[in-house]
């Protein structure tokens, strides 16, 4: 199991400009915009009115669940119960709790890459084995059916979609979701789909969930979400998986013996923010998709880079295999080193999403801070020769 490089590149990032360095990170996955005001305060009238001890359950409060639930009815056209909610530290939480109650030694997991960090290394550490399929971008990096086929074994238990995905922005359409699922409901596979980045999808697309193609299928599909990206709530941390009773009964379990309950002030923040004006959602996808149209522009014309445009999320995913040919770096991660000390600018290598030769850049900064890592890397990358 390896450390989360999009955290390790955060850290390094810090301490050069603890040490004095101007260092633009570009490798945090969080929104630069603020907690809403009224998020914020829910989540200090909770402390003052001593809403400070455990939550019972500790799957989470009722009222959060409850909303929960009410969200996902309304915007997912999905239909759960409260029991089969379970509130965690975060998405990424639920998703190693559900691996954790899954994945026995030798079971294998399908990971479509480029794949977010952590769900190779939470198999691994479950004693499972990570079968990575390479998507193409001429698909949209999406698998398709005939690879989903060719990588299904007998020892299949899980497989992770991701959409809008981290590290690409790409997503599913509804009819390629329906070709997936009518391959998966024939099996004993069970899915996680993490729709964490559902709200920052551009030009007007909209969000599909492998979770409404198919009613058997969706007896084994954990579907999660949370509050860090869309309402700019990173720190509070909280997340929430929704799925078939008996899981989410093993879900919890797991969770009752590794952090108890979420932060009890950030849940009842977190009904506020399902309760309360949508408005910053629509003002965030707005700034997002404008500094999407710049940082695509600008990398793409960049020697020896390809930038394709995301559908969704807030990174951009260039390929920059032409640029390590040409330059004499190792690889990607050699690249990332290099604008780092270079340039001072923190990006994530590829390689740790499960597909070298690429390197990923988020644009969650300001518009001055955005404009000046641009052209920091444009000129390192002119440095390479």
């Amino acid at each position: 199991m390896e450390a989360s490089v999009t955290i390790s590149i955060t850290a390094r990032a810090a301490e050069l400009r603890r040490q004095g360095s101007d260092v633009i990170t570009m490798s945090a996955g969080e929104p630069d915009m603020d907690t809403p005001d009224n998020i914020k305060e829910a989540g200090i009238r909770a402390i003052r009115d001593g809403k400070t001890k455990y939550t019972a359950p500790a799957s989470g409060l009722i009222e959060l669940k409850e909303a929960i639930c009410e969200k996902l009815e309304k915007e997912n056209q999905l239909s759960y119960e409260s029991s089969q909610i379970v509130v965690t530290c975060g998405a990424k939480q639920v998703i190693f709790d559900a691996i954790a109650s899954l994945i026995n030694p030798g079971d294998e997991a399908i990971l479509p890459a480029p794949f977010y960090v952590s769900y190779a290394d939470q198999v691994k550490l479950m004693g499972g084995i990570p079968r990575i399929v390479q998507t193409d971008p001429a698909h949209n990096f999406n698998l398709t059916a005939d690879q989903l086929t060719a990588v299904l074994s007998p020892r299949s238990k899980l497989i992770i979609f991701n959409s809008p995905c981290n590290p690409t922005g790409a997503t599913y359409s509804a009819d390629r979701w329906r070709e997936l699922a009518r391959i998966l409901t024939d099996t004993a596979v069970h899915v996680i789909t993490d729709e964490i980045y559902e709200k920052f999808i551009y030009n007007g697309g909209t969000h599909a969930s492998i979770a409404v193609q198919d009613e058997n299928l969706r007896a084994r599909t954990l579907v999660v979400n949370g509050f860090s990206k869309a309402y700019a709530m990173t720190g509070w941390r909280v997340g929430y998986g929704a799925g078939p009773q008996e899981w989410m009964t093993h879900i919890a379990k797991v969770q009752s013996q590794e952090t108890t309950n979420t932060c009890t002030m950030s849940q009842h923040a977190a009904v506020e923010a399902l309760k309360g004006p949508q408005g910053s959602i629509q003002a965030m996808r707005n700034i997002f998709q404008k500094r999407r149209e710049v940082i695509v522009d600008r990398f793409d014309r960049l020697d020896g880079v390809t930038c394709p445009k995301p559908d969704g999320a807030f990174y951009v995913f260039p390929d920059v295999s032409d640029l390590l040919d040409r330059s004499g770096l190792e690889d990607d991660v050699a690249l990332c080193a290099y604008l780092l000390d270079e340039a001072g600018v923190a990006a994530v290598p590829g390689t740790g999403f499960g597909t070298p030769g690429y390197v990923r850049f988020s644009y969650t900064l300001p518009d001055d801070r955005l404009e000046e890592a641009i052209s920091r890397v444009e000129q390192a990358v002119e440095k390479l020769g």
